[in-house]
């Protein structure tokens, strides 16, 4: 059995429903109230593959907390589809029109979590 499935059977959610789901490059977002932003087509597809990882990370996991603002959710998605392709930061910035520190600052809270390396190659071994 690989890491990844031991971790996430671990870090099992206890409800039932997902709240989170991605249909064409929409992401909705089920919080307290429903929320919708874009992705490009390539990120979108990436991240419907990655769904429970993502989910975990919104919802369950140490920085849960940090994702309030629909917004940060897609900072955090774009941050883990350029790390998991190996795509620079300043790159991916500029290919979705976004600060690069918005990205640096989402890594450093993955950092201080002490989850960046985990998440990252969880990521990778899936690619």
């Amino acid at each position: 059995m690989s890491e990844d499935q031991n971790i996430l059977r671990i870090e099992r959610r206890r409800r039932r429903k997902r709240k989170i789901e991605i249909i064409d490059n929409v992401v909705v977002l089920r919080k307290k109230l429903e929320h919708y932003f874009d992705l490009p087509i390539n990120v979108a597809t990436w991240a419907k593959k990655n769904l429970d990882v993502i989910d975990w990370l919104v919802f369950d996991s140490p920085i849960a907390s940090r994702l309030r603002n629909p917004y940060s959710v897609r900072t955090l998605i774009i941050l883990l589809y350029a790390r998991s392709h190996d795509i620079p930061i300043a790159r991916i910035s500029k290919l979705v029109n976004m600060a690069p520190e918005q990205l640096y600052r989402m890594e450093r809270i993955l950092d201080r979590c002490k989850i960046k390396d985990l998440v990252y190659n969880i990521l990778r071994l899936r690619r």
